[in-house]
């Protein structure tokens, strides 16, 4: 397929990312940065409230409907826009609430957007898919699951990628556990534990919740 994918990820505690901690107790709607200046990047956020006074952000801007801030972040790769546009997709949106970003930016297609997760996942507690949507919308009613296959051992995806070519998982099964712990040189008890143990982590990244703080931006 042609086209671009829009993605929205929500990225929970990012490491050094002011926005982050500043959206704990106060949803912010929009998120601008400016050019380094001596090691340092402005950020201003805006909220439809006001921090409490404990906030270390300046109040730059304020009426009826909108509170700007202003503060400042290090100017590296810990930032999770920084670290999406080096992977060459601009970010188009952040919001951020209870401590979790939602960016939105345009990934060349599904294997960018895996480095792009991947790459965010080096610095943040956890990534999720918010929104996922192809060019020709052939992915719009998706839900897709991006797992880090760093997670699994090397001896787990050896076992799950032989009990998946020997027909373990299909029905009827094409072979047994005794089978295929045989064809790896292991005991049963010993596939058995390393197979639940890999396919604890797959049902943990199936059925694993939303972060707090859901947002449709």
């Amino acid at each position: 397929m042609n086209g671009g994918v829009l993605a929205k990820v929500a990225v929970a505690d990012p490491e050094c990312c002011p926005v982050s901690s500043l959206s704990e107790g106060t949803r912010i709607t929009s998120v601008s940065q400016g050019r380094p200046m001596d090691g340092q990047v402005p950020v201003e956020v805006t909220t439809d409230d006001r921090f409490d006074d404990s906030v270390e952000a300046r109040r730059v801007f304020s009426n009826e409907s909108e509170t700007v801030y202003r503060t400042t972040r290090e100017a590296d790769l810990n930032c999770a826009c920084e670290r999406i546009q080096q992977l060459g997709c601009p970010v188009r949106d952040v919001r951020a609430a209870n401590g979790t970003l939602v960016l939105s930016f345009i990934a060349p297609n599904l294997e960018g957007l895996r480095s792009v997760v991947s790459s965010l996942r080096t610095t943040a507690d956890s990534v999720r898919i918010r929104c996922l949507k192809h060019s020709d919308d052939a992915l719009a009613d998706a839900d897709p699951i991006l797992l880090d296959r760093s997670s699994f051992t090397d001896r787990q995806r050896e076992i799950l990628e032989t009990a998946h070519r020997m027909g373990y998982f299909e029905h009827p099964k094409r072979a047994n556990g005794s089978e295929v712990a045989d064809e790896l040189g292991i005991a049963q008890a010993t596939f058995a534990e390393h197979l639940g143990a890999a396919q604890q982590k797959l049902m943990d990244a199936l059925l694993a919740d939303e972060p707090n703080g859901r947002s449709d931006a």
